[in-house]
């Protein structure tokens, strides 16, 4: 949320704990409105009946003028009105974005902490042949945390682990088309512990990752947390509309692919060039309409390799596209 007290003096807002809950759109000024919500109503855990009891709703912002854009980045804002993350994207523009995603990647993720140092020899890894763990790396390697009394970790899942639980407990109830949150109470006993298990497996076993170099035993484990990650990340572009590949799942009506191909170096995938209508724009690396001054940015419309570089890329494009527009309007 920018806005401008002067030109030498920009003025940012940021409001914390909002979720922007519908996007409104004035006509006859051609402005966009912000309505958000807060508090409890806004967060993925609480369940829909208390978020609908809650309906706090609020105009964010400029109020009465409006903003001249909107730059979306959460991807999952493109989601119908029964997914918690939904900003009230106008449909023809939220299926623009939906066709360009394709099927996302979703994972799970733990954080487990020891109760002191594991002896583990390395700092981060990929578990190829394992079932439920994709990655792990260890938090206290990271600048400025190396001082914990704790030693932790993160552990990522495989996206087929993931499918798999979004199968058995999905995100939309398929009888009254309701968003399920996911509960502390499920992450902490059912994804936490099987992430956190299957990387003490592997650490301690022969056949795990560190072979003959196996550790005896781990210290006890003090604490876990998980996060479920529904969007996680794109598939590569040549997978994200492949409807024959074995690697293809539709769970509750959202198209999931867990192929995996290298995610360095950064390079183009390839996608569309134009900008208009709701093109592509900066080599293909974001969405937007330019009759309405709406964008999507991010790795789930980028047309790089899927991760953080390719989403700071769109971000990149998306803005100087946008100031460059915004400028010649004033000009």
């Amino acid at each position: 949320n920018i806005s401008s007290k002067s030109e030498s003096s920009p003025s940012l807002r940021v409001f914390t704990g909002t979720r922007v809950a519908n996007l409104e759109r004035d006509p006859s000024s051609q402005k966009w409105k912000l309505h958000g919500t807060s508090g409890t109503a806004a967060y993925h855990d609480t369940s829909e009946k208390v978020a609908q009891q809650l309906n706090n709703t609020q105009l964010l912002g400029e109020g009465e003028s409006g903003y001249d854009a909107v730059i979306l980045t959460d991807v999952s804002s493109s989601f119908g009105k029964w997914h918690r993350a939904s900003a009230g994207v106008p449909e023809h523009f939220a299926k623009k974005v939906r066709e360009r995603v394709g099927a996302r990647v979703p994972l799970f993720s733990a954080m487990v902490a020891f109760d002191g140092g594991t002896g583990i020899p390395f700092d981060a890894a990929s578990f190829d042949d394992d079932p439920v763990v994709w990655f792990a790396a260890r938090s206290n390697s990271k600048p400025g945390m190396e001082g914990g009394k704790k030693e932790c970790w993160t552990i990522v899942s495989t996206p087929e682990y993931a499918m798999a639980k979004i199968k058995e407990t999905p995100m939309q109830d398929p009888k009254t088309n309701e968003f399920i949150p996911q509960s502390d109470d499920y992450l902490t006993s059912v994804p936490g512990p099987d992430l956190c298990n299957a990387f003490k497996r592997s650490i301690t076993n022969r056949d795990g990752i560190l072979g003959e170099n196996a550790l005896e035993s781990l210290p006890e484990v003090v604490h876990v947390d998980a996060q479920r990650w529904g969007s996680a990340l794109p598939c590569h572009r040549h997978l994200r509309s492949d409807d024959s590949a074995t690697t293809r799942r539709i769970i509750s009506g959202v198209t999931y692919d867990a192929g995996r191909f290298p995610l360095a170096p950064t390079k183009e995938e390839g996608g569309q060039a134009d900008v208009g209508g709701c093109g592509g724009g900066g080599n293909g690396s974001f969405l937007v309409d330019e009759g309405m001054m709406l964008l999507q940015a991010g790795d789930m419309v980028s047309n790089h390799t899927p991760g953080l570089e390719s989403a700071a890329l769109s971000g990149y494009y998306a803005a100087g596209y946008l100031h460059e527009k915004l400028h010649s309007c004033t000009s």
